[in-house]
């Protein structure tokens, strides 16, 4: 999952439990990656996703989703202080955490290769479906954005 996601995620958590900068900070550290990065959080959600989507493919797809999401946290996320966040893949039945020795930070070049590879698939998808995130939030600049990516050279219009 992106840095900025995480972030936000444990920062609003974390507020809505203390006012306390520390203590938010502290929260996400201590129980982002226990709770939300093993098994039994995949499995849990399950129902929500077949809540929303009703096909037995696209709980396939959130599984393997899930599972490529801590592969990614395994070999990439080492922060600039040489912390490695371990992925608790049996909490709560085992505190065993699964670091590998070989991690790169979550500013070496693999993970902004490869974030520059998803912005570059996230904007053709964009222009090709029609619909990115944005339109989450409005469908006017959801529009706008997608037709300006739909002017850039090598863009076609979806058939």
């Amino acid at each position: 999952m992106n840095i900025i996601t995480h972030a936000l995620a444990g920062w609003c958590i974390g507020r809505a439990v203390s006012e306390q900068p520390r203590d938010a900070v502290a929260l996400f550290a201590a129980l982002h990656h226990k709770l939300g990065h093993n098994i039994f959080f995949c499995l849990a959600l399950l129902p929500l996703v077949w809540l929303f989507c009703r096909r037995p493919a696209m709980l396939v797809w959130w599984v393997a989703v899930f599972h490529f999401h801590l592969f990614c946290d395994v070999i990439g996320a080492m922060g600039s202080d040489g912390y490695q966040w371990p992925i608790y893949y049996l909490y709560p039945f085992s505190d065993y955490g699964l670091v590998w020795s070989g991690q790169w930070q979550i500013n070496a070049w693999p993970n902004l290769v490869f974030t520059v590879f998803l912005l570059i698939v996230f904007i053709y998808q964009s222009a090709r479906t029609s619909f990115s995130p944005i339109g989450l939030l409005s469908a006017s600049a959801d529009q706008a954005f997608v037709e300006t990516q739909r002017k850039r050279p090598g863009m076609t219009e979806s058939p």
